[in-house]
């Protein structure tokens, strides 16, 4: 009897992990536009299309494919991009404990979050992921047109509202 109910309780998982696998939608970016007209993207965001030049977004861009390379000592500096081009920020993070880096652009027609956030767990000196320590998060953002646009970057629990971020790294984006 025994070995029934754990044979229908495994089939029963494996058909909803399944279900979940086959759906042929993509995930959707998820946004909020505040009063002021600006965007809030979180890391998760898919391919998106600009509907003023049709111009794709790459859904996935590597660190190494980035134009421009920043980390959190770029905090308060001006960046020149040209259009098309991608800045990658690396940011130190720990998702472990439920935050991560949210971005948010003054002008998404400007300069708008691409792809995954890439996170990278530290590793031990066997090259095994150390599991609940901090390591990094990189996220990527494509010059779409000219302008100037204020990034800002904030480390937080998504879930929380009303909280002040325990971080916030602000960076202007001059796209030529």
């Amino acid at each position: 009897m025994f070995k029934k109910i754990t044979l229908t309780l495994s089939i029963i998982i494996l058909i909803l992990s399944m279900a979940g696998c086959s759906t042929g939608s993509t995930p959707t970016q998820s946004s909020s536009t505040s009063n002021r007209g600006s965007q809030e993207i979180r890391a998760g965001t898919s391919t998106e299309t600009n509907p003023t030049n049709n111009q794709q977004l790459l859904s996935i861009i590597s660190e190494n494919d980035a134009n421009l390379t920043l980390d959190a000592s770029a905090d308060g500096t001006t960046q020149q991009l040209k259009v098309g081009e991608v800045m990658a920020i690396t940011l130190e993070s720990n998702p472990s404990t439920g935050y991560g880096w949210f971005a948010t652009s003054s002008k998404p027609d400007v300069v708008a979050q691409t792809g995954v956030a890439q996170s990278q767990a530290p590793q031990s000196s066997s090259g095994t992921p150390i599991m609940g320590a901090a390591g990094t998060e990189t996220l990527s953002f494509q010059a779409i047109s000219a302008g100037t646009a204020t990034l800002t970057l904030d480390y937080k629990r998504g879930w929380e509202t009303n909280v002040v971020p325990e971080k916030t790294i602000t960076i202007t984006v001059e796209v030529k």
